[in-house]
């Protein structure tokens, strides 16, 4: 897994931690190739695309982006992310995966978003 991450401005935190993710992917036999990328940004939660193979890159890819959450709130988000938008991501993922290799769906950019609204 390609992980990247952008400078973690004060009182900030990842919501993502990349073993959690490496954890989840490997639990449910999901090995594709993955690029995490932590970005400073508290707009984004966690968002995922799947990559059909193309010119460029002959191969199937999962492209992950993960926030940021002010740090008092951190473990909060990353219960919800670890219970909720993580379970979803890997049901989505199998999901793309299980279908035939030919499917349209399959040879179709996907994208997954998860959102987190907190108090």
């Amino acid at each position: 897994m390609l992980i990247e991450k952008d400078k973690l401005p004060k009182g900030a935190s990842f919501v993502l931690r990349s073993s959690t993710l490496e954890l989840a992917l490997i639990s449910a036999h999901i090995c594709l190739d993955t690029s995490l990328r932590h970005v400073s940004n508290p707009r984004v939660f966690f968002e995922a695309d799947f990559w059909p193979p193309n010119p460029r890159v002959p191969h199937e890819r999962f492209y992950i982006v993960a926030g940021i959450v002010p740090s008092s709130l951190a473990r909060d988000a990353r219960s919800f992310l670890e219970a909720t938008s993580l379970p979803q991501f890997v049901s989505w993922a199998q999901s793309i995966l299980a279908l035939p290799e030919n499917s349209p769906i399959r040879r179709a950019k996907q994208y997954f978003r998860s959102e987190w609204a907190h108090a």
